[in-house]
């Protein structure tokens, strides 16, 4: 018997059961996008074996420590021996994506400014919490994450990740995170009740947060629950921009017909805006592009047409405009704002940028601003006008 198949007998006598990868293996295949690869089986067993010990399998596992790890657990190793074997891969190896397991929400629903502030707002306190575990602080670095994780989770599904309530939230058709042997099979064990005071050492968000668990404060704890970030990273994104989509809606809602001003003078009625501001920066990149990095007629009505369907706003509804020396667009939000854009190679000695206007006036723009710059803010003038200023999420 080769190696590899005396692992996975000897893992399959753990789970008291015939090895059964196959079909897990082409699922974890096909959800990784892969037709067929070596360690497929042993993925599949990792999350079948790691899963119920509390750590949740996700893309961004360190291939040659899981597998390293799955040969401990052949060789007989005991539950807490694997354990402190898959901490320590987390905490060398794979240190660096322990360190940023948060990161990727930041890039989380980028429709409704208000709501992204608030993940971002919940990321840096995981960030800090991050820093607390590789400070040694366990105590500290546990709580913090387990608290942002039940916020977290009730924002986005409406229901805390450590309920005992319908796994349905925390399934899906596409990522190793949310196969039905993984988060759900790990939501139960930091789902579980603890009761009376006593020094466990379990990962529990009831004993912990609620006093019931004084010997919590671990690093294989800690990095159970920094884990479970990574693993929900990889799980919501299209939850949290859905929540983001629906939040932006009724704020949009509430806001029609307003002529308020915030306090930049920006429109508090801003429907559209943030499309636009996107479909700027999109369109000016591809003529930037086009400039400086692959010298070539620009196809302004082409991009355009494009980069409208991208942002979801009606190409025929932008009016462009080009000459000899560049181009020009504008657009009137329903707000009844027109915002407009104007670019040329640059004619500047101190940028290789292209001359670059901004309008943004009830009224519309009648001819390019080298010709005649009234109504238009160059970009070289800061700070341009308010409708052009993004909200920006710090």
């Amino acid at each position: 018997m080769s190696a590899i198949l005396e692992v996975e007998h000897s893992i399959a006598e753990r789970r008291g059961g015939k090895v059964a990868q196959s079909e897990q293996a082409r699922e974890v295949a096909r959800r990784l996008g892969l037709v067929s690869h070596p360690t497929l089986d042993q993925l599949a067993e990792a999350v079948a074996l790691f899963a119920p010990l509390g750590w949740a399998m996700c893309g961004r596992w360190h291939m040659e420590g899981t597998l390293r790890v799955l040969r401990q657990a052949g060789n007989g190793a005991t539950d807490d021996e694997l354990d402190e074997a898959i901490t320590d891969v987390w905490n060398n190896e794979n240190a660096t994506l322990l360190k940023h397991a948060a990161a990727p929400m930041r890039r989380w629903s980028n429709s409704h400014y208000p709501f992204k502030q608030l993940v971002w707002d919940r990321v840096s306190f995981i960030e800090k919490a991050i820093e607390h575990h590789f400070a040694g602080a366990y105590e500290a670095s546990t709580p913090i994450i387990l608290a942002q994780i039940d916020g977290m989770s009730r924002d986005l599904t409406g229901q805390s990740f450590f309920s005992k309530g319908s796994n349905d939230p925390y399934l899906d058709d596409e990522t190793i995170a949310g196969m039905e042997t993984n988060l759900p099979v790990v939501r139960a064990l930091f789902s579980e009740d603890v009761r009376p005071t006593g020094d466990y050492g379990k990962v529990s968000r009831h004993g912990v947060l609620h006093g019931r668990d004084l010997g919590y404060a671990t690093r294989v704890n800690s990095t159970k629950t920094i884990v479970l970030v990574a693993a929900l990273a990889e799980y919501l994104p299209k939850i949290a921009d859905n929540a983001g989509a629906q939040l932006r809606r009724q704020y949009e809602d509430g806001v029609v017909g307003s002529t308020e001003l915030d306090e930049l003078g920006r429109l508090v009625d801003e429907r559209q805006v943030p499309e636009l501001l996107n479909f700027a920066y999109d369109f000016d990149t591809e003529y930037l592009n086009a400039v400086l990095l692959n010298p070539a007629p620009f196809n302004a009505r082409r991009q355009l047409a494009a980069v409208a369907h991208k942002h979801g706003l009606d190409p025929e509804a932008f009016t462009l405009d080009e000459d000899q020396t560049g181009w020009r667009w504008h657009y009137t939000i329903p707000a009844g704002q027109t915002l407009g854009y104007a670019a040329r190679p640059s004619t500047s000695s101190e940028r290789r940028h292209p001359d670059v206007w901004r309008w943004d006036d009830p009224a519309t723009p009648g001819t390019f601003p080298w010709n005649d710059s009234t109504g238009w803010r160059s970009d070289d003038d800061f700070p341009r006008s308010p409708n052009w200023e993004p909200r920006l999420v710090i």
